[in-house]
């Protein structure tokens, strides 16, 4: 395992590549779409010339060589090799043809880095299925929902994810609501509660008006904290901050089970939520 490298799998428009870069990690960046892997180049060229960032043009896949690919027309964030992802909300999309590579054999090209963050729209589960148990990123994050064959993603494709983290060797796990970026677990923690009462109150009128509560609301709220502590903002669609500066503390897999499938049950109690919006990633610890 290399300390200082990380790999950025699912690059999309670079958020996530330069927090990483930031904290002084080198990156490989996977991106499947051509057009945003340039764009990120062209951003990034200080860092690709100074060797901190290698842009590597493939898709994640079952198979090496080519196959077809489906942009989702402003929504890059929902590309995929699976259609029905690229079509959410009706967006018009279309299909180009990417090169393609297992896992597996990125790892053996450029070796295993500290931290893992994948997230690429329905292929997830094929970088977790070409890890290594006797050589493992010390932290790894995903998406929780990964559905098979890109459909509507259920209970049991989470559980499914949570299961291949514990099969390849991690131990101890974190869900990470990513709208606030609070750890999720059963009861409650103080961090999603405090959130809770931030969102619900401080930032809703009347409260809202008060002198104060905004100052308030910022040391109280998990994203807000981090973004200081960093000096950054982490905009809608970032992963965030990773490994021990996640919030909350890790817990068993039986825990993090158990919290998945209590949340996402409370999520969906409204039938009016889209079925793709439980929106949390799956952290994991060896």
């Amino acid at each position: 395992m290399e300390r200082k490298l990380i790999f950025d799998v699912g690059l999309n428009v670079g958020q996530d590549t330069a927090f990483y870069l930031s904290q002084g990690y080198r990156v490989l960046a996977i991106e499947a779409d051509p057009t945003l892997a340039q764009s990120n180049r062209e951003r990034f060229q200080r860092d690709i010339e100074a060797g901190n960032l290698e842009i590597l043009n493939v898709g994640i896949a079952k198979e090496e060589g080519c196959a077809e690919f489906w942009i989702s027309e402003g929504r890059p964030q929902f590309n995929s090799f699976h259609k029905e992802i690229a079509a959410r909300d009706c967006r018009r999309h279309y299909s180009i043809e990417v090169p393609t590579s297992r896992f597996g054999t990125v790892l053996k090209r450029f070796g295993v880095p500290c931290f893992l963050k994948i997230d690429i729209e329905g292929n997830d589960m094929l970088c977790l299925e070409d890890l290594d148990s006797r050589n493992l990123p010390q932290y790894v994050s995903v998406e929780s929902e990964c559905p098979i064959d890109g459909g509507v993603a259920s209970v049991e494709d989470g559980l499914r994810t949570l299961r291949q983290l514990r099969t390849v060797g991690y131990k101890q796990f974190k869900l990470i609501d990513q709208k606030s970026f609070c750890s999720l677990s059963v009861p409650a923690p103080l961090n999603y509660i405090l959130d809770r009462f931030v969102q619900g109150w401080l930032l809703e009128p009347p409260l809202n008006g008060i002198r104060g509560s905004y100052w308030l609301s910022q040391r109280l709220m998990v994203k807000a904290r981090l973004e200081r502590k960093y000096r950054r903002e982490f905009p809608v669609g970032s992963s965030g901050a990773w490994g021990e500066d996640t919030a909350g503390n890790w817990i068993s897999y039986e825990q993090a089970e158990r919290a998945y499938q209590h949340y996402r049950e409370s999520h969906f109690r409204d039938s009016t939520v889209a079925p793709y919006s439980f929106w949390c990633d799956w952290h994991a610890k060896v």
